[in-house]
């Protein structure tokens, strides 16, 4: 394997042709290790697939868990912390085993107690969406292209990271994440999925969402993806987009423990797929005051807009949307401190996945730096 993943000439050509990005190879964690995204391999069991993850980013672990536990869990007791945390593991566990190895692995080798691990992994449940999540996700269905923006807190710029992850099997994820789990990304089989958090009045507690992402990126189809979505026991609010090298996608929204599997009519325009943080099923009786910010609204008008207006369908037609910076709420976000917690919110990353020929394009921290790179397997 050469030192930097392949960046194909096209992926140059459309970069540059969209908005003058300059593209770089992806830094790796070994040679870069206080870069923006760096890019982390693992493989193996996952017994070593943890341990190699808890080593590899402990320093970052050690950090993203000092940031939610001062700032995001700051009215939490480390006692209640800890008992949430180990219930959402006994639910990890009977769900899959082999992903509770794997945690346990990370936080041992990262020095870490096992509960501040799995803090991380289902801090989206623990928040109950209480701090502004503000993401775009798109798919196109014709060019089998899905994209990206992942809003959140700035300082996760420094934090989080590209995983790129072989099992023991020979079956291989990437996927931005942060330190301690995976996100957002695409595997050997055509399979990709986005999130889009989403708010409502509803209890959380069940397999945290990102264990459900792990899932989908440990798929081999579209149908087994979806389905151990809804064998799982499930208690969270978000939306996640799955979407395969063939054209097909199921765009499902949770909340609490309603699914609701999103029709076309619903989240379509001119065969391109659209979704932010707002609830978009017709079904929305059967939600407890479902909530959807004034941002996530503006969005989605916009990105429809862009998509409704365009001809093309690669890459760079794709970053020309999630990029825009049209209006006071723009799709990708300048970072802004919220005056109701005092942290500084703003998109992270922009990443745009091509499943037909398995690349992965990303931003090197908030994309309007204008640094991005690209992945290949």
């Amino acid at each position: 394997m050469s030192p930097h993943p392949d960046i194909s000439q096209d992926s140059i050509v459309e970069l540059l042709t969209a908005q003058g990005l300059k593209i770089v190879p992806p830094n790796l964690i070994e040679e870069h290790p206080t870069a923006k995204l760096p890019l982390v391999r693992l493989t193996g069991s996952p017994e070593e697939i943890g341990a190699e993850h808890g080593t590899k980013l402990s320093h970052r672990i050690e950090k993203a868990f000092e940031l939610y536990r001062a700032k995001l869990f700051a009215q939490w007791t480390d006692a209640s912390l800890k008992a949430t945390s180990l219930a959402f593991f006994e639910r990890i566990q009977e769900f899959s085993q082999e992903y509770a190895v794997e945690l346990e692995a990370i936080a041992y080798h990262a020095g870490r107690q096992l509960w501040e691990v799995v803090m991380l992994m289902s801090r989206t449940e623990i928040l109950r969406s209480s701090a502004p999540n503000e993401c775009t996700s798109i798919y196109f269905k014709q060019s089998r292209i899905l994209g990206q923006n992942w809003d959140w807190v700035k300082e996760f710029e420094n934090l989080a990271v590209i995983f790129d992850v072989t099992r023991q099997d020979g079956f291989r994820f990437v996927a931005l994440g942060e330190p301690g789990f995976v996100k957002i990304g695409f595997n050997t089989a055509g399979i990709g999925v986005c999130l889009n958090i989403l708010k409502c009045r509803a209890s959380t507690g069940g397999i945290p969402v990102h264990i459900l992402l792990r899932k989908v990126l440990d798929s081999t189809s579209l149908n087994q993806a979806y389905h151990a979505i809804i064998a799982a026991e499930r208690a969270t609010m978000s939306n996640i987009l799955i979407a395969d090298d063939l054209g097909r996608y199921v765009n499902l929204e949770l909340a609490g423990n309603e699914l609701f599997t999103l029709n076309e009519n619903e989240v379509e325009v001119n065969n391109v797929v659209v979704h932010t943080n707002g609830f978009l099923t017709s079904e929305t009786e059967k939600i407890d005051l479902p909530e959807e910010t004034e941002s996530s609204a503006a969005r989605i008008v916009r990105a429809k807009f862009l998509t409704s207006t365009q001809s093309g369908r690669h890459e760079a037609d794709m970053l020309k949307i999630l990029l825009d910076q049209e209006g006071n709420l723009p799709i990708c976000r300048q970072s802004e401190r919220n005056i109701f917690d005092g942290l500084t919110y703003g998109t992270v990353s922009t990443v745009v996945m091509n499943l037909r020929e398995r690349k992965l394009i990303f931003s090197q921290g908030n994309p309007r730096n204008g640094m991005f790179s690209c992945v290949s397997i």
